[in-house]
């Protein structure tokens, strides 16, 4: 009976979904494998032996959240340094010393006041500066309509611009609710943008709730 590692499939997968996007990008057309290779060596393996567990696992693994970030980030990792190799052929080191920053992901639910329901097709979009703000992957939607799947959950992983954001302060946003039978509700948070080296943080935003 063969033995199939889930990761494997799943990292290639999401790879080739960045590759697609950052395709235009200064990322080396041969360097797909050594990316591969970098984000399976730091990620856990999960083996499985049927079938029936293959499907089971990458639709497990598909969906948690802190899962698909942790391997979204090696990724984006494993992309800068191959490519600082490639402009500089002379380094040959394998520590990730740049001052490459992200911000955390933020996870929040919004429910009906009066009954805590949940309500499908709440428009809550994540704002900079008064726009939707750019997220890491297009697989984060902005704005994101709330759904009874998700229990009202909603999920953004902002891009940290460099030419925008202060390092090491708090970058403000504000999240916009709005439903067509709903009174629309803005909620400012901050955020601080953490380096590469140190593991990607979740900002939990408190429950929102909205009504008439």
């Amino acid at each position: 009976m063969s033995i199939t590692n889930l990761m494997k499939d799943i990292v290639i997968n999401t790879i080739d979904e960045v590759l697609k996007e950052e395709e235009n990008q200064n990322i080396p057309g041969n360097s797909k494998d050594d990316i591969i290779a970098y984000v399976l060596n730091r990620v856990q393996p999960k083996y499985t032996t049927s079938e029936r567990g293959l499907l089971h696992g990458i639709l497990e693994a598909r969906y948690k959240i802190q899962q698909r970030v942790d391997i979204f980030f090696l990724i984006y990792e494993a992309i800068h340094i191959i490519s600082r190799r490639a402009s500089n052929p002379s380094e040959t080191g394998g520590t990730f010393s740049h001052s490459l920053y992200f911000l955390p992901h933020i996870v929040g639910q919004v429910l009906e006041e009066s009954t805590l329901s949940i309500i499908s097709d709440i428009e809550v979009t994540l704002l900079y500066g008064g726009t939707p703000a750019e997220m890491v992957d297009s697989y984060w939607e902005n704005p994101y309509k709330t759904n009874i799947a998700t229990k009202g959950h909603y999920h953004f992983w902002p891009q940290y611009s460099e030419s925008s954001m202060r390092k090491g302060s708090a970058v403000p946003f504000t999240l916009s609710f709005h439903h067509t039978k709903l009174a629309d509700k803005k909620l400012d948070i901050t955020m601080s943008a953490v380096l590469t080296k140190e593991p990607v943080k979740t900002q939990f935003v408190p429950l929102v709730l909205m009504g008439e």
